[in-house]
């Protein structure tokens, strides 16, 4: 019996074989977690060839944007993970309240919302363009809010894939093994058909070309 190499069947499981590997390195490379905007980073601009099967040699490919989007990736680690902790203070004040405060409630959904329109398309925009740290949050915000529809699907399937991940403590298994490579995949490929669409129909003029 002859195995088509070249089918929907191997070629599925030879990326899930790529994804869990990718997603070893990147959990490796943010050990240091002054390292996680760089490692993130690195695997958005993998992910975003991968999902037009450009990828090329996956594993050299990734150390080489780890490498060259250090400095910008490190910052948007940092600002990442000071406005996540921020949200967290933020939201333990509101939850632990006596009494409902529906102004201190409406403040903290909204700044919720602010930070992921702000920080949501960071990692793939830095991963395909060249641009300023400011722009480039600038960018996330604009494309979050002029592409409300599609970055609301977006967090509703990433939303899933985590309550998925979290469903069993097999599915947590897989969770830690593959689970943040899908997420990010999933953010990838989805922000890629709207990064396309901006090019050719509405350019951004902060948007430099393709890495």
């Amino acid at each position: 019996m002859a195995f088509n190499l070249n089918s929907s069947f191997f070629k599925f499981w030879d990326k899930l074989i790529d994804l869990l590997f990718l997603n070893l390195i990147m959990l490796v490379c943010c050990i240091p977690v002054i390292t996680i905007g760089p490692a993130v980073t690195a695997a958005y601009a993998v992910l975003l060839k991968m999902v037009d099967d450009e990828e090329g040699y996956i594993y050299k490919s990734y150390f080489k944007y780890f490498r060259s989007n250090f400095k910008k990736g490190m910052v948007f680690g940092i600002i990442f993970m000071a406005a996540v902790y921020a949200l967290y203070i933020e939201w333990q004040f509101v939850t632990k309240m006596d009494d409902v405060n529906f102004i201190l409630i409406v403040i903290a959904i909204l700044s919720t919302a602010i930070v992921i329109a702000a920080l949501l398309y960071v990692f793939p925009l830095t991963a395909r363009y060249e641009n300023t740290v400011i722009n480039t949050i600038k960018n996330s915000f604009h494309i979050s809010v002029y592409f409300f529809a599609q970055t609301i699907f977006i967090l509703l399937i990433v939303a899933l894939e985590i309550a998925l991940f979290m469903w069993n403590k097999w599915l947590m298994l897989a969770g830690i093994l593959v689970g943040p490579m899908i997420v990010i995949y999933t953010i990838a490929a989805m922000g890629k058909k709207i990064f396309l669409k901006i090019e050719k129909d509405n350019p951004c003029p902060h948007v430099n070309e393709d890495k």
